[in-house]
């Protein structure tokens, strides 16, 4: 999908009532849902019929022309899968008509369920970042038009229960699911409501802390190795900024400081960024290590649980906002982590003020950049153009021990 600016509200929390959150949405036909690189729309044997009569193809000719084959993971299998080719630019589904479907009436059940996919409907949070790419979807006060129809959870379900079926691989058509959901309603009454409360205690995110600019989630996906504890910034909800395991989840009405899990990194960008640590030469005096855009500390307290004090010897823990290291102590378990560990040194600055600040030469033997922008954008934009101006680059180089290494995001 082609994201749109997020229209900013403060998070709001899910799980005290689920039964009086409102869903609102109304399909503008923009055809943004078709659009987005890597897209990718399951077809199972039955669509495929379908769409070949509705394209007047055999279904041969309609799988060699409009589909290809993935392998995907369902329910922790390794699967393979057909799936509706993109344009050659791989912008969009190769079905779209300038803002419109050409098979509309034979469309894939993942498409006539959108926008309620389970992955939507986890939380406020999950709601907000669909909203990014739908502009159906109203989230702010300013939407609340009374055209926009509102839904509750028990309106959207079934489409959420026939996504759910759809996506575990049954050859089936949206009509012909639906039908076989009639159906089971008939003999079980109570399934979907049962689902429902299935579907709020396997999926989960809690708010734990929130203002008008950031918020602390924790969130609990079942399947998941562990639950996890994250924050991210109002204005830019696809990107997180820091996120570490937790042990368990928290009670709802806790507030005592839940147990980390510092045995793991959760973010994918913090395991490469520890990748030079494997390649720095032996010192005989332990390293120095700095993480520029440290944010919740995430990486640094990582890296102090694995390395003793004979072999990591000060860690400089750099970032700039005064919210971010408010957050990150009251959070995530970082002012007890300075307490109890002195090689642990937070500089409340920017990163290139740190830098200039060293007075001696060959003082860091890493010096890690985690750090972006900070501006409202569709992707990330990592590091800022400041860090790649030739004077920093050489202030960083000349701080490096030989054989050091700079890592950036």
């Amino acid at each position: 999908m082609a994201s749109r600016g997020l229209r900013v509200r403060g998070l709001r929390s899910w799980s005290a009532n689920r039964e009086e959150v409102r869903l609102r949405f109304r399909c503008t036909g923009c055809g943004k849902c078709c659009t987005g690189k890597g897209g990718r729309v399951r077809v199972n044997d039955r669509e495929v019929e379908e769409l070949a009569a509705a394209t007047h193809s055999s279904i041969s000719e309609f799988k060699r022309k409009f589909t290809r084959a993935v392998e995907e993971d369902v329910g922790g299998q390794k699967r393979t899968q057909l799936v509706l080719k993109q344009t050659s630019d791989d912008k969009q589904c190769i079905f779209l008509q300038g803002s419109k479907c050409s098979v509309y009436q034979a469309r894939p059940t993942q498409c006539r369920t959108f926008p309620w996919w389970p992955q939507h409907l986890v939380s406020d949070y999950d709601w907000q970042l669909a909203a990014a790419d739908c502009e159906g979807i109203q989230v702010t006060q300013e939407d609340k038009q009374d055209t926009i129809p509102a839904y509750s959870f028990d309106d959207v379900m079934s489409e959420t229960i026939l996504h759910d079926i759809h996506r575990s691989g049954e050859n089936f058509t949206y009509d012909e699911l639906q039908q076989m959901l009639r159906d089971l309603k008939e003999v079980e009454p109570d399934f979907v409501a049962q689902y429902k409360a299935e579907f709020f205690d396997k999926f989960s995110r809690r708010i734990v802390y929130n203002d008008d600019e950031v918020t602390v989630l924790d969130s609990f996906f079942d399947g998941a190795v562990k639950p996890t504890r994250s924050f991210v910034f109002n204005d830019r909800l696809h990107l997180t900024q820091s996120e570490v395991a937790l042990i368990k989840m928290p009670d709802a009405n806790s507030e005592a400081e839940p147990e980390f899990d510092r045995s793991t990194l959760a973010l994918e960008v913090h395991r490469a960024l520890c990748l030079p640590l494997a390649w720095l030469p032996k010192r005989d005096k332990p390293v120095r290590i700095a993480v520029l855009g440290a944010g919740a500390c995430a990486l640094p307290l990582f890296l102090l649980e694995h390395h003793s004090s004979q072999e990591l010897g000060q860690l400089d823990a750099v970032e700039p906002s005064s919210q971010v290291n408010s957050i990150a102590q009251r959070c995530f378990g970082v002012n007890a982590a300075v307490q109890r560990d002195s090689r642990l040194v937070i500089h409340e600055k920017m990163g290139e003020a740190f830098l200039d600040e060293q007075e001696e030469d060959a003082v860091l033997d890493m010096l890690v950049i985690d750090v972006e922008a900070g501006e409202s954008c569709d992707g990330v934009r990592a590091p800022p153009l400041g860090m790649l101006d030739s004077d920093f680059l050489h202030t960083a180089k000349r701080l490096l021990v030989p054989g050091g290494f700079s890592q950036l995001m």
